[in-house]
């Protein structure tokens, strides 16, 4: 009994600690996770900002070509990380929260091609 007893005990310790390791590691590493994750979505609404606000400068001062063209190339680059996004991530969660809004988006990722995709002038106005 005793020399069955000792193993048990052992291996029921060593599950005990690589649980109680494992929640440890998990408990200290989810405040840097989500720190990294709310960090990289704040860069992200700032860069949509700067875009916005570059938009709306060409609008105001009448250049409303170049405002389209801005627009344009800002879709253009969306579609582009959603499209790379879509095909290589196997998120299917993404594709029922496009779907959902977006019922033709879909079709449209798998086949995406940009016209703006590497390099583009971007539209300047003299007014």
């Amino acid at each position: 009994m005793k020399k069955v007893l000792l193993p048990v005990v052992v291996v029921i310790l060593l599950l005990v600690t690589a649980i109680g390791s494992f929640r440890f590691g998990v408990k200290t590493e989810r405040p840097e996770l989500n720190k990294a994750l709310y960090s990289t979505q704040a860069m992200l609404w700032f860069n949509h900002l700067l875009t916005f606000r570059e938009i709306e400068g060409l609008v105001a001062r009448g250049c409303a070509a170049e405002g389209l063209e801005a627009t344009r190339i800002a879709i253009d680059q969306e579609m582009h990380l959603l499209s790379e996004f879509h095909k290589n991530s196997g998120d299917t969660s993404i594709d029922k929260y496009i779907s959902d809004r977006d019922p033709q988006l879909l079709s449209q990722l798998e086949t995406f091609k940009g016209k703006y995709v590497g390099t583009w002038a971007r539209p300047t106005c003299n007014k």
